[in-house]
């Protein structure tokens, strides 16, 4: 280790808050979609930023929304119902046009998974972070930490990626 390198940080969490926080999120996410079961869970956020000019200083706010995102390897369905940081809220169901889908991705280094959609669809997209939170975190839920779920979810996302390569839609290098 040189001088200047840095040490990797060990993830700091609770295992007990984080199972209970994930079967709070099954129970929120059951009662929002019909059939809630049939559907494999995990923790996304989403970010989005706003700059503007001022006449003494310039502003940037960041807004996180967090979400339940659920989806279905039978179907391919994919379903985000929104909720707040206590996980005492939550929103209506949001399904996925998955017609409107042309391209996957996933950035491992910010833990970012990209549903983008075609071109003319009046959204960009979909880019969720699915990376793990700890204890101490400033942004996220504390103490989610979703590797296995992550790793199902990027096996869905293979699977659907070989679904678009086969509908002639071009796909960008996968990186895992």
């Amino acid at each position: 280790m040189g001088l200047f390198s840095k040490k990797t940080k060990e993830l700091v969490y609770d295992t007990a808050e984080c199972e209970k926080k994930k079967a709070l999120m099954r129970k929120m996410f059951d009662e929002a979609v019909p059939e809630g079961g049939s559907y494999t869970i995990l923790h996304a956020t989403e970010t989005a930023s706003k700059f503007q000019r001022g006449f003494v200083y310039d502003t940037n706010t960041t807004t996180f929304y967090h979400y339940i995102l659920g989806y279905r390897p039978a179907d391919g369905q994919v379903v985000l119902v929104q909720i707040d940081r206590d996980l005492t809220q939550h929103s209506e169901a949001v399904f996925l046009d998955m017609e409107a889908i042309t391209s996957v991705s996933y950035e491992p280094k910010y833990t970012q998974a990209c549903l983008q959609y075609r071109k003319g669809y009046g959204s960009f997209g979909e880019i969720l972070d699915i990376g793990d939170t700890g204890s101490k975190t400033m942004y996220g839920i504390p103490d989610t930490v979703q590797a296995q779920e992550r790793e199902a979810f990027l096996d869905f996302l293979e699977t659907m990626r070989s679904r678009l390569e086969e509908a002639g839609h071009k796909q960008e290098k996968w990186k895992r």
